[in-house]
This record gives C-alpha cells, structure tokens and sequence, in this order.
C-alpha cells in the first residue's frame, strides 16, 4: 500500500515545519488543555456541516477553535481519510464503500453536501501551526483491537504524525479513545497525551488515572462529573451544540466542551 506523504517533511533536515513545532515547546497540548473553558471543534463542526469537510474545518478556525476532533480511518490505497464510519453511506446516501476496501482515487470522486472527502494530510497541510488535532483512529479507538491490519494502519497512523509535524507529533496531537480502547497506552509510550471519551455506566470499571484528559456526556448525573473531577484531570463535556448545554457542563464540572456547533459555542 502507499502511504501518506507531506512534501515539506523531510528526513535530517529541518523545515519550516519543524521550527513551527519546536517553538511551540514541548507542553503545547498541556497549555491549551489549561484553558478554562477548553474547546475541541468535534468532527470540525459537524452538526453544523457536513462532517470534516473544508466548510466546517475554514467555520471551525474563523471560530477561534484551536483544537479539532479528527476521526480517521485508511483507505485501500494508504491514504488516513477523515471519516467516522466504516463506510461512505451516511454521508454520501446512495454509496456503500468500505473505508479500507476503496483507494482515495475512488473516494476522492464523492461529494458530501459542502464537498468531498478530506485525508488527514489535507487538514493538516490547512490549519495553522498552533492547532492540535485530537486524532481518533477508529478502528483501535474503541476497543482491544487484535486485528493485524487495523494495529499496522494504527502504526503507520504514527509514523505520519511523527513526519507530519517535524519529529514532534506530541506537541501538535491529542490521542482520544474510548474505555474499551487499548490504542492510548501505546499513544502514551510514544508521549501523546490522550483524551477518553467516557460514558456514566463504565466509571465504576475503568481506571481514571490512565487518561490525561477525561470526556463525559455533558448532561450526565452529578455522581459522573464528581468522579472525574476526583481523579483531577482535565474535563471535557461532549457533545455541545448549544449555549444551554455548554452552561450546564460547565457548572457541573467539565473544564473543557467538545462543540460541534462552532457558530453557537466558541472561544
């Protein structure tokens, strides 16, 4: 299979690239999570627009989101392209291609209702160098995954970052996952810090501590938030899509809010 390039990477020569991450400095994903509130830009406005298209990711920005939720999937040629489900039926209705089955040549042809499908490399060529993309790789994401193929694309998923953003991926990226997800203990061995996403009924079965930040339904029960805030870490309510929800969360602890109407709730 091909893999993904970015043309200003190169090996054992710094680019333009790679000073943009250096002078971030090595806590860049620390600092912006200290923000009070946070914002992560969720499927970069996708309830908004269509998902992780060029519309919601130039809406996200002008917004002032300096954090985007990026779902990634490989397709048959190589290339990450940004898409939640496994194949193309929901978001282009009359198809029923398999994200992994189906090369870019194939789906770079389909039009979402704002345009077509975007690879991670585009988003990343696109946004400005002080923004983190929380980066969930669907098919480890959320659960102990033992395929060969999805635990190779989740490796090479690494390799990219680590070119795409000058040796440093740590400094630009946000590894998210979710309870049953064994992908973060790997994110973490190569420095990410990461995001889960959590639901009330798994608090009492997981361990909070192996989480940098810690996401919950922002109209969950009291009890749920009083968790999390215990295990002091960075909170994040998902899923916001109005100033009341976002309210909410906030008074019940949540320290940061994964929007996905980035025209009704930003910076």
């Amino acid at each position: 299979m091909a893999h993904e390039s970015v043309s200003d990477v190169t090996m054992g020569t710094e680019t333009a690239v790679d000073q943009e991450v250096d002078a971030l400095g090595p806590h860049y994903v620390k600092r912006l999570l200290a923000g009070r509130p946070f914002y992560i830009a969720h499927r970069m406005g996708g309830m908004e627009f269509p998902e992780y298209t060029r519309q919601g990711l130039d809406a996200s920005l002008r917004a002032g989101f300096k954090a985007l939720e990026v779902s990634v999937r490989r397709c048959a040629s190589g290339e990450f392209v940004a898409i939640h489900d496994w194949k193309t039926t929901r978001n282009v209705p009359g198809t029923d291609y398999q994200i992994w089955k189906t090369p870019w040549s194939t789906l770079s042809k389909l039009r979402q209702a704002s345009g077509p499908f975007l690879r991670l490399s585009d988003i990343v060529e696109r946004i400005p160098s002080n923004v983190v993309l929380a980066i969930d790789h669907k098919t480890t994401s959320s659960q102990d995954q033992k395929n060969k193929g999805d635990l190779a694309a989740e490796a090479v998923l690494f390799e990219y970052l680590h070119r795409a953003f000058g040796g440093h991926p740590e400094r630009r990226v946000l590894w998210k996952t979710f309870a049953k997800g064994t992908s973060s203990a790997r994110a973490k061995a190569r420095g990410y810090m990461t995001m889960a996403m959590l639901y009330p009924n798994e608090l009492a079965s997981v361990k909070l501590s192996q989480w940098d930040v810690l996401g919950m339904e922002w109209n969950a029960r009291p009890e749920a938030w009083s968790a999390l805030k215990a295990a002091k870490r960075p909170t994040i309510a998902h899923i916001i899509t109005s100033p009341g929800q976002a309210k909410r969360a906030l008074a019940a602890g949540a320290t940061g809010l994964m929007v996905s109407s980035p025209s009704k709730v930003h910076p």
